[in-house]
């Protein structure tokens, strides 16, 4: 009968450690950020971080008699620091800028419309004028700091002694960044 009651009490302690008993377990959680070699657009004063921007701005060349005899300026931004800014990583070092023809070019000159009437104009890198921004030319940017480097765009509308029709003469342009 011992034999039996060591059984007994043998399976009476093993059920006391099975309820009394605990574990733990261990392993890894993976994390992960992938940041691109890239850069990023912004237009002044918006966030950077609200996204690509779609709309890069409005060359206003304000209200104008049937003629004028010396070119009429625009530019996106009044501001030093332009309207169009970009933000690259340090792994970029440079980045182009290429604007089309617009809607109304013929490959050679881009044009305002008021969809009968085209008038010619120009859009420069600088104000006065003397570096153009070629239909579909590259321009090289370089990036040498984490600052933002601004993408200025001037305009001129030549000048004009023949009075055009009144109306509302506008342009579309596109604007390609690559790095």
């Amino acid at each position: 009968m011992k034999g039996r009651n060591w059984t007994i009490i043998a399976l009476g302690s093993l059920c006391l450690l099975v309820d009394d008993a605990q574990a733990a377990i261990s392993g890894q959680i993976q994390a992960r950020l992938v940041i691109q070699a890239s850069c990023q657009v912004s237009s002044a004063g918006n966030d950077p971080a609200a996204g690509p921007v779609s709309d890069s701005g409005l060359l206003d060349f304000g209200r104008q008699g049937p003629t004028w005899v010396n070119p009429i300026k625009a530019s996106l931004s009044d501001s030093a620091e332009g309207r169009l800014q970009v933000a690259c990583n340090p792994s970029v070092t440079g980045f182009t800028v290429t604007i089309n023809g617009g809607l109304n070019g013929d490959g050679t000159t881009r044009r305002l419309s008021n969809g009968r009437q085209t008038i010619p104009y120009r859009l420069f890198v600088d104000a006065s004028g003397s570096d153009s921004y070629s239909i579909d030319q590259q321009r090289n940017f370089a990036v040498s700091s984490g600052r933002r480097i601004p993408i200025p765009v001037f305009g001129s509308v030549v000048a004009n002694t023949r009075a055009v029709p009144a109306g509302v003469y506008t342009d579309t342009l596109t604007i390609t960044l690559d790095w």
